[in-house]
């Protein structure tokens, strides 16, 4: 196997992929058949894709790039998740020579994918004006590796998905290094996976290798190393690139939702209009059943128990349950400010309601009084008639609510504890 490179990305679609059959025939126009799927039948419970559709894979064109100092030949692959509405483009990368310090060869990759990735953040208006003028990069270097295959894809499947009201336009990637164990010490691994040239020495930092059928796994979640222990290991390795792939979706789907709604101090100050309440509500319901149900159930979703291992294992160094608990306190904190803006709502519907009680029981009043004069009542008996209407209406028309909230912070100013 020697040394070589996955890179894998992870984007948007905008939502869920209710047609994942149709769609097939537009993608089969644009990037050519479908790549089967070797693990599909052995490692996936047939139960659970009855009811999803499985990863759709692509092969895209390849290509050649200089980093590090040497040359490479790169393959690529897209690779959709029809449940999380979620594309993943990856890149396997193999040198044409030797390989004697692979570290160099990260910044090398950082710079590369930022000239496709920052002209597109920029299309896409996500940068802001500050963030722009810090990431800028210089005219005439931009490059287009494959976020014009994104932009194309969204388009493309943009009539069969379950539309969001919201696209997060942010990517994430990953990177695994695959070599050879005799050419790897255990402490160029953990260099690799902690992408620095000295390590991390603390001793709750050092990750251990685990083993994944003919070869061994570490991983500090940004970066993750893969140890072939025979010759002959490929099925072995693309078994765990495939999991890595289904793990690192899972994070992005929870980091998709966790920057997705802002709330903003103006918001709270003035308050959503009423149709934003509904979208709200949407995103809540499609957060909670559709994308945060899918993500920390590999049991249900795999049946080997070796790869269900690996998964586990690999779940656990990208941190997936704690980025779920950060999205699931995200929907909390929504659900709560649901509440306060239909309070804020409903308040808002009485005080409009009894406005107009107020008109029309008053118009009654007025009217009452020559109605009742031109059948002879008394001066008095109007007066002691109109009363006792009038203090009803003054019970149903008027709020007293900043009265009652005045006099209870009264009571408590005057009951709090004495100095």
């Amino acid at each position: 196997m020697g040394f070589s490179l996955f890179l894998t990305f992870k984007y948007d679609l905008g939502g869920q992929i209710r047609d994942a059959e149709a769609l097939e025939g537009v993608l089969t126009r644009l990037h050519g058949p479908p790549t089967p799927d070797p693990a599909l039948l052995r490692s996936w419970n047939l139960s659970y894709l009855a009811g999803h559709a499985p990863i759709i894979r692509h092969t895209l064109p390849g290509g050649e790039v200089d980093l590090g100092g040497i040359g490479w030949h790169y393959t690529r692959q897209l690779q959709l998740f029809p449940w999380l509405g979620i594309a993943s483009i990856d890149y396997r990368l193999s040198p044409d020579e030797p390989v004697i310090d692979p570290l160099p060869a990260y910044d090398d990759i950082i710079d590369w994918k930022n000239r496709d990735y920052i002209p597109y953040l920029t299309e896409m208006g996500a940068l802001g004006t500050s963030l722009a003028g810090h990431v800028a990069i210089e005219p005439g270097t931009e490059l287009d590796l494959h976020t014009g295959i994104i932009t194309e894809l969204r388009a493309a499947v943009a009539r069969f998905v379950e539309p969001r009201h919201f696209l997060y336009a942010f990517h994430d990637f990953r990177i695994c290094w695959i070599v050879d164990r005799p050419n790897i010490t255990d402490t160029t691994a953990q260099q690799l996976l902690w992408l620095s040239d000295s390590g991390d020495a603390s001793e709750d930092a050092v990750a251990e290798f685990f083993r994944a059928g003919t070869v061994e796994v570490a991983s500090s979640g940004w970066s993750t190393v893969i140890r072939a222990l025979e010759l002959d290991s490929d099925y072995d390795t693309a078994s765990v690139l495939g999991l890595l792939n289904l793990v690192h979706t899972h994070w992005y789907a929870c980091q998709m939702w966790i920057n997705a709604h802002e709330v903003t101090d103006p918001q709270l100050r003035a308050g959503w209009r009423h149709p934003d309440r509904h979208i709200l509500s949407a995103s809540q319901l499609a957060l909670a059943a559709a994308y945060l149900a899918e993500t920390r159930n590999l049991n249900v979703m795999l049946k080997d128990p070796a790869m269900l291992r690996v998964a586990v294992n690999l779940e656990a160094h990208f941190e997936v349950s704690k980025h779920h608990e950060t999205a699931q306190a995200r929907l909390r904190a929504l659900e709560s400010y649901s509440r306060q803006l239909g309070d804020y709502r409903g308040e808002i519907e009485l005080r409009r309601f009894q406005g107009l009680f107020a008109v029309s029981a008053a118009a009654s009043v007025a009217a009452l009084v020559p109605a009742l004069a031109q059948v002879g009542f008394s001066s008095l008996h109007i007066v002691t008639t109109i009363v006792p209407l009038a203090g009803v209406w003054g019970l149903f028309a008027v709020d007293y609510s900043p009265l009652r909230k005045a006099v209870t912070r009264r009571y408590h100013g005057r009951s709090g504890p004495a100095d």
